[in-house]
């Protein structure tokens, strides 16, 4: 009787250890998936980023290039008002304008160019990001398709394990007992119950005290007295 009673609290523990990873591994599968759509939110974000740097780049050099157009016309202009000075001291003064627009014309044309160049280098980025986006998407779909595949047979196992586990709780006698077990396992779930081994509780490495080891051995219900887990012996 007290083999029996071990036994039986040994396999009640490990259709527990069981239940908990076929839980875990299902509840593991809708977290999986929400991964996966975080990532790909993530990166959807990263390519709206860079599409907002290429427009605000392409604004400010279209925004240059009208400046440059605007500087070029005053250099006609100026070319223009040049030829028809009509002293050496206005000469002087339209040369100098002259001197100045050329000068601004030069340093905006520097800055559209370079502007143009910082479209070129964020557009590449934003296609590599693209590029990113839909990789993820691709994985996402993998990764829902695995877990629409294995969440049937994941349940069925379920299923099986409470039924079996419902069998072997009837080691457990009724009333104080049963009512203990039960607190136990739905606050702790497998580790309501803890082997006895070399008088010590494996659970929280506790040594037991004789008296409670005899009364294990002999297939009474007991409770180890630190973390209060439901012991049994598989020696």
């Amino acid at each position: 009787m007290a083999v029996e009673t071990s036994q039986a609290l040994q396999q009640l523990h490990h259709l527990l250890q069981q239940l908990e990873d076929a839980e875990t591994m299902l509840a593991h599968g809708p977290r999986r998936v929400a991964a996966a759509k975080n990532k790909v939110t993530a990166a959807e974000l990263v390519c709206e980023e860079h599409k907002n740097e290429i427009q605000t780049l392409r604004k400010t050099s279209d925004q240059k290039s009208l400046n440059l157009k605007s500087n070029e016309d005053m250099i006609l202009k100026l070319n223009g008002r040049l030829n028809e000075a009509s002293s050496n001291k206005e000469f002087d003064i339209i040369q100098a304008q002259l001197e100045s627009e050329r000068l601004a014309s030069d340093a905006l044309e520097d800055e559209v160019l370079s502007l143009l160049s910082k479209v070129d280098d964020a557009e590449v980025t934003l296609r590599a990001a693209e590029q990113d986006v839909r990789q993820l998407i691709e994985r996402g779909q993998e990764i829902k398709a695995d877990v629409q595949a294995k969440e049937p047979g994941v349940r069925e196992e379920i299923e099986r394990l409470n039924r079996e586990i419902t069998e072997a709780e009837s080691a457990i006698p009724a009333g104080e007992s049963r009512g203990n077990y039960e607190r136990l396992r739905a606050s702790m779930k497998s580790g309501a119950l803890s082997e006895l081994r070399k008088a010590f509780c494996l659970a929280c490495n506790t040594k037991v005290i004789a008296q409670d080891c005899v009364r294990v051995k002999i297939g009474e219900f007991v409770t180890c007295r630190e973390c209060g887990r439901i012991l049994y012996s598989a020696e």
